[in-house]
């Protein structure tokens, strides 16, 4: 995946903070929080790996549009999907506690993926 731009970060968190709100009682000052975080922008085709068990990211990622999908290789091989994310999820924040991955993610659709690096998220929790 290539970076796109690195946004100004009002326009990606917005995605994030709006989700938050309607699942959340989140605070102005948590949402100004997470309004300043800076979010490098990916596009990505459908079908194209995120992140792999066992890998070790220094990122987290927020889907900004499209479909992406955490899932399992099960004994057979075979691809076994978890859970589906959209726009506003920030699928593998577990990822910030974990030496390595412990699944996979994967775009389902095209789509726009937000990069914020988990030594920036560990400074605001």
């Amino acid at each position: 995946m290539e970076v796109t731009k690195s946004l100004c970060p009002a326009f990606s968190s917005d995605v994030l903070i709006r989700k938050l709100r309607r699942v959340a009682d989140i605070s102005d000052d948590d949402a100004a929080a997470l309004g300043g975080l800076t979010i490098q922008e990916k596009d990505v085709p459908a079908n194209r790996e995120i992140a792999l068990e066992g890998d070790r990211p220094t990122n987290s990622f927020v889907v900004l549009d499209g479909v992406a999908c955490s899932y399992k290789h099960t004994g057979a091989g075979k691809r076994q999907i978890t859970s589906f994310f959209v726009a506003g999820d920030l699928p593998d924040l577990h990822g910030i506690h974990l030496a390595v991955m412990d699944c996979s993610f994967s775009s389902m659709t095209p789509g726009r993926l937000g990069l914020i690096r988990h030594s920036v998220l560990r400074s605001i929790c």
